[in-house]
């Protein structure tokens, strides 16, 4: 009795930890994507700004160039504002990811299937769907939303307890 209450606490200590490492990168993903979008915003408003004035536009004038993109969602501040949304939407996804595999792993689930939910599954996806292994098969290949996709972290594929048996899995779902 006392071995088996080491074990389930060794197994939760290790959940934590797994939540933790898997959480901190979940952070770091979430921040560079952030920053990389509004580096990216930055230098096309300089570039914009540059371009304007060496075409001879007052201050005046730029200034309610950009002000208009602002408030329209134009080019320039609509695409950051669309960087963002995706970031956060990915980030959200992705800890409904890590939440859903660390519950299964402590109920003791350990085979999975690899399901793409996807109206257009990318090509990297596609070949995975109906594919079977445990947690640490599917990290040693890449998880779904992980990056190593044509996808990258718009991944919508889930991986499911083996012993699920919903909705018609044969083929990638519709969303």
């Amino acid at each position: 009795m006392p071995e088996e209450k080491s074990e389930k606490f060794l197994g939760d200590v290790q959940a934590i930890q797994r939540t933790r490492t898997a959480t901190s990168a979940l952070g770091i993903v979430i921040s560079n994507q952030l920053s990389n979008a509004a580096a990216v915003a930055t230098l096309d408003i300089q570039g914009l700004v540059l371009s304007l004035k060496a075409s001879g536009m007052s201050d005046l004038a730029v200034r309610a160039i950009l002000l208009d993109d602002l408030s329209t969602g134009g080019v320039l501040f609509g695409t950051f504002r669309n960087q963002v949304k995706n970031t956060v939407k990915s980030g959200v996804g992705m800890a409904g990811n890590i939440g859903s595999q660390n519950a299964f792993i402590k109920a003791g689930v350990e085979e999975f299937t690899w399901i793409a939910s996807s109206s257009k599954p990318c090509p990297d996806c596609v070949p995975r769907h109906g594919d079977t292994g445990t947690m640490e098969y599917f990290r040693s290949i890449g998880l779904p939303a992980s990056g190593f996709s044509v996808c990258q972290m718009n991944c919508h594929c889930q991986l499911l307890p083996v012993t699920y048996k919903g909705e018609n899995l044969e083929m990638p779902l519709m969303r």
